[in-house]
């Protein structure tokens, strides 16, 4: 089986939350990184101090040891530290040249001599080779355990760790109130544009209407004259084509205009598919496309029927723009959730991956050349993700290229549905 492409978009209402976001997912890993060198470091300083420790004792033993007797031992200093013992945190070890063990002072050391490594499980050591007369009599090992290190190094990582979520949450409430001063002049200038297209829009609304009346008033008198009509007609097509885009603007900025989900309205939607299908029946039949109904249960949701209709016939005539004579297009109610799930299915020409991120941008265009063709503004898509968006409602699309599209909408239901009833509807 092929897989399709598929993009869900999810509403986003507020830029400050994903700078906010953002900048606390920068400022973990950025925290991370300097713990973990902080660790390696406050390591490595432990090392260097206690490597210089064991030099200066080494240094300091060397005089207290007997080397013209053969084999290397303590002089009178190991029978005194014997009898009384010195509290030390070194492990002192005299071994031969074979590395047999020959004295040991103070506490359990490393189990033998270690000539290649100046780092075990549990001790930090040093070794010093015993020269007389030019020749290795023996070793002194001097060991420090490490369990003072590891219990610092412990301490040093919980502090880290306790101090990481005040840390992020200090930072996620500070980047919350500078983003919104940040954000202002952005906010200020998105309004300024919505305005102007709002504005741009109202004000060519009238000449439009204008113009259009009287190219159809021309275009009659032109007929009952008998004479050519063609340029008359190419305006009269491109001020209805242009009159839809400036409809379809007013429409974004009256939605975006508005606070979300401020519609408090309930219906219920399979009269709307119905009355979709029906006024688009003649227009798929000319096109030579099925429309059909598939499974519609009986839901409500909690959007006005005006943004209901404008969402699923957005979508329909989407669906009849990019499918070809012959194919099919679906509509299908039901429920997920908390959510009521309709989906318009087409056989249509697909969305490349390409193209999917893209589709729901203002003017774009998948098959450019077909959309002008059909009278397609760019905007329809656009209208669908903002309707959804104010009602609190997001859209997945399914697409695989030269098989066809899925829309998904999911909008919130209302009153809720019961888990018996969700089963005698699926009966």
């Amino acid at each position: 089986m092929v897989l399709g492409i598929e993009l869900k978009i999810f509403p986003i209402s507020n830029v400050r939350w994903r700078i906010a976001l953002l900048f606390v997912t920068l400022s973990g890993v950025l925290y991370i990184v300097i713990a973990v060198l902080t660790v390696l470091a406050f390591h490595w300083i432990l090392d260097y101090s206690t490597d210089g420790q064991l030099n200066v004792l080494a240094s300091d033993l060397g005089h207290a040891i007997e080397l013209n007797s053969g084999a290397p031992h303590f002089r009178d200093w190991l029978r005194v530290v014997k009898t009384k013992p010195a509290k030390s945190l070194a492990s002192i070890q005299l071994y031969n040249p074979n590395g047999n063990l020959l004295e040991h002072y103070g506490p359990i050391g490393p189990a033998s001599l270690i000539k290649n490594s100046n780092q075990t499980k549990d001790f930090r050591l040093i070794v010093s080779p015993l020269i007389h007369d030019s020749q290795t009599v023996g070793f002194l090992q001097i060991a420090l355990p490490t369990a003072y290190k590891d219990e610092a190094l412990q301490k040093l990582e919980l502090i880290i760790v306790l101090l990481a979520p005040i840390c992020l949450l200090g930072l996620g409430i500070t980047s919350y109130l500078v983003s919104d001063v940040a954000t202002a002049p952005i906010r200020e200038n998105l309004n300024m544009l919505k305005q102007f297209i709002a504005d741009a829009s109202h004000e060519l609304n009238t000449p439009l209407s204008i113009f259009q009346a009287r190219t159809d008033v021309l275009e009659k008198k032109l007929k009952r004259s008998n004479l050519d009509v063609e340029d008359i007609h190419i305006m009269n097509s491109a001020t209805e084509r242009m009159a839809k885009i400036v409809n379809d603007l007013m429409l974004l900025a009256e939605i975006e205009g508005s606070p979300q989900g401020s519609v408090d309205e309930i219906f219920q939607v399979n009269d709307s598919i119905e009355q979709i299908i029906s006024g688009f029946q003649s227009k798929f039949d000319e096109k030579g496309i099925l429309l059909q109904k598939e499974t519609c249960l009986p839901v409500s949701v909690y959007v006005s029927e005006e943004f209901f209709h404008n969402i699923i016939s957005n979508l329909v005539e989407n669906a009849w723009r990019y499918t070809e004579p012959g194919g099919a297009v679906s509509i299908s109610v039901n429920c997920d959730r908390q959510y009521a799930k309709i989906q318009v299915k087409d056989t249509g020409i697909g969305i490349s991956a390409e193209n999917l991120p893209f589709i729901f941008d203002r003017f774009y265009r998948v098959d450019k050349s077909r959309s002008r063709a059909s009278g397609g503004s760019g905007l329809g898509l656009s209208i669908v993700k903002a309707l959804i968006d104010s009602q609190k409602g997001y859209v997945n699309v399914h697409s695989k290229l030269g098989e066809g599209s899925i829309f998904t909408v999911f909008l919130r239901l209302s009153p809720p549905i019961s888990i018996t009833q969700q089963r005698s509807w699926k009966k």
